[in-house]
């Protein structure tokens, strides 16, 4: 799907029984324990090839790239919740049932008061798909977020950053008819703009979901007022193409 070269190729797997998970409560080490049935390192991205990223709440050497296998996809928010907070590095975890599959993806920084560890500050899961079915969700992110999609190689930090942003919108596109329109702007050439960009389709999102749930017209008429404002808002992006 990532399209990444061979030569960062790994394809080590992990026995999921053997995971350190003395931070969890005894049911949920039961429950990811249970539900996690493989986990396989499929490539390492490191800075020979994207320089490094290094600031006072992050560091960034490498970007690893994960396939699980889960006994239902319904298990893959709690299993990669628990992934994602075990993985120092920024990682991509593609989950998997037997039917479906789905993306996991976090923005991580340092812990503060303890620097061996890491704080999950954002996280998603794309939308489930049919597993082995190549639909328009994995052409986009073969298009814009895959190896030769990606444009900013500026750091570590900022390929994955676009990656993620990236799909975030793939899976949220029928949102708003201007989101896949995002994905060739030139706002991905600076990563703190691109972050701005995400808060601001976040909000779409968010105010499109209560606008399906909303029960009285004045409400719908507010939510679809501030909808309007985000729209003008993310069509300045569309600006830079």
């Amino acid at each position: 799907m990532f399209d990444i070269p061979d030569e960062y190729a790994i394809h080590r797997s992990t026995n999921p029984a053997k995971f350190p998970l003395s931070h969890l409560k005894p049911s949920e080490r039961k429950r990811f324990r249970s539900s996690l049935k493989e986990l396989t390192l499929e490539s390492v991205v490191t800075d020979d090839c994207i320089p490094s990223y290094v600031s006072d709440t992050n560091t960034v050497m490498a970007i690893q790239f994960f396939s699980a296998g889960v006994d239902s996809i319904r298990s893959s928010a709690f299993v990669c919740g628990v992934l994602q907070r075990m993985v120092k590095t920024p990682c991509i975890i593609h989950i998997r049932d037997e039917r479906s599959e789905r993306l996991s993806f976090a923005l991580k920084r340092l812990n503060l008061q303890d620097t061996n560890s890491i704080v999950v500050t954002d996280e998603f899961l794309t939308h489930p798909v049919p597993r082995g079915v190549s639909g328009t969700d994995e052409h986009l992110i073969e298009n814009y977020a895959g190896w030769n999609g990606v444009v900013n190689r500026t750091s570590l930090h900022s390929f994955y950053v676009e990656m993620m942003i990236k799909c975030y919108i793939i899976t949220n596109r029928d949102v708003w008819s201007g989101m896949t329109d995002l994905l060739p702007s030139k706002v991905w050439y600076n990563t703190d703009d691109a972050i701005g960009m995400y808060g601001q389709v976040k909000h779409v999102v968010r105010l499109t979901d209560e606008r399906s749930s909303s029960q009285t017209v004045g409400n719908s008429a507010r939510l679809n007022h501030e909808l309007k404002c985000s729209y003008g808002t993310l069509k300045e992006y569309l600006n830079e193409v």
